[in-house]
């Protein structure tokens, strides 16, 4: 990472600066994804989430949202970069399946405009995607489809819908055939933003518990579809600069996940991997996400830090300003937006 100079009040301020823009952008969420089962597996029987762990920069100890270890609630902060409650909070506290009229917008009683990483991306031009495998995802399009999103007031007009492409798919409670059709929709499109959200270990920890072979073979599953992601960099020269944001909304312990006081429940992992404009790795080496961020983020151990702490930890709120600040662009401008607003996520470029 460079360093940029910023004169404030006379004085001179160092602010970190990526050495690169990526063209394109892949957030990745898998969804009730326990870190241990990444390390218990090992490289052999997930060669893709170690070449993450081995090529880019990584960390087993990132935190979901303090409030909330649940799924609608998490991933609202991915795309928002805020926590749920509060005066800086999105307020999405429900899990449920959403009325056609609920937005993050309106479902807090507010009717405050809630910008997101979709916002920025879509205004400054570039192409978006949301990818679903929980039907109850129709909350992020209803909230920033064309009746829903804000006016583009920066440079030409984009439009108010500011997802360009939604898709929900999974038959068989399995994102196999939404990562399929992404691969497919990708090499035509090249999105510059895709969110991706697969179910497959959140369906396992639930159906047979967070601990049984049967989550194990969800994951290997999951480590299958990011090989898909990978396969599609390296043919693809369109999209050889590409970097992955891999996350995760919540972790799992017994068949549930809902105690946010439960270790199990709020460490999460937090990768990221990206390519050169030829399609290789950057050299990142496997770099622990804490070691690179030691004055900007604190190593929380086994604690459970609160929002008011000065320094945070590493949350997965963190990643939709970092997908910004990846594509070269500024930070959801809105104030609310407090996680990772300075953009100064450290990945080692």
């Amino acid at each position: 990472m460079n360093i940029k100079y910023v004169w404030l009040n006379g004085l001179v301020l160092l602010a970190p600066q990526l050495a690169f823009s990526a063209e394109h952008v892949i957030l990745v969420s898998v969804d009730g994804l326990r870190p241990e089962a990444i390390q218990q597996l090992g490289k052999e029987q997930l060669p893709a989430f170690f070449r993450f762990r081995e090529q880019g920069a990584w960390t087993d100890n990132a935190r979901t949202d303090f409030d909330y270890t649940r799924t609608l609630p998490n991933h609202a902060s991915m795309m928002t970069a805020r926590g749920v409650t509060g005066a800086n909070g999105h307020g999405q506290s429900d899990n449920d399946m959403p009325e056609l009229s609920t937005t993050l917008h309106n479902n807090t009683g507010k009717e405050a405009y809630v910008s997101s990483v979709f916002d920025v991306t879509h205004d400054h031009g570039l192409s978006t995607s949301l990818y679903a495998s929980k039907s109850k995802f129709i909350l992020y399009e209803q909230t920033y489809n064309e009746e829903s999103g804000a006016t583009d007031t920066t440079g030409a007009d984009n439009g108010t819908d500011k997802i360009d492409y939604y898709l929900f798919r999974a038959p068989d409670r399995t994102a196999n055939a939404l990562i399929t059709q992404y691969v497919e929709d990708m090499r035509k499109q090249h999105f510059n933003f895709s969110f991706l959200h697969i179910t497959d270990t959140d369906g396992a920890g639930h159906g047979d518990r967070w601990r049984t072979p049967r989550y194990m073979d969800a994951l290997i599953r999951v480590d299958g579809y990011l090989q898909k992601l990978f396969d599609l960099i390296n043919s693809d020269v369109e999209l050889s600069d590409t970097t992955i944001i891999l996350v995760a909304d919540h972790g799992g312990a017994g068949r549930s996940h809902g105690d946010e006081t439960d270790y199990e429940n709020y460490r999460i992992p937090f990768y990221v991997w990206a390519s050169n404009p030829d399609g290789t790795a950057f050299a990142l080496g496997g770099k622990e996400l804490y070691e690179l961020n030691q004055r900007t983020r604190m190593e929380p151990g086994t604690s459970r830090p609160d929002y008011n702490e000065v320094i945070q930890p590493i949350r997965n709120g963190d990643a939709a300003n970092l997908a910004l600040e990846l594509l070269g662009l500024p930070a959801i401008p809105d104030a609310s937006a407090m996680i990772n607003a300075k953009q100064d996520l450290d990945i080692g470029l």
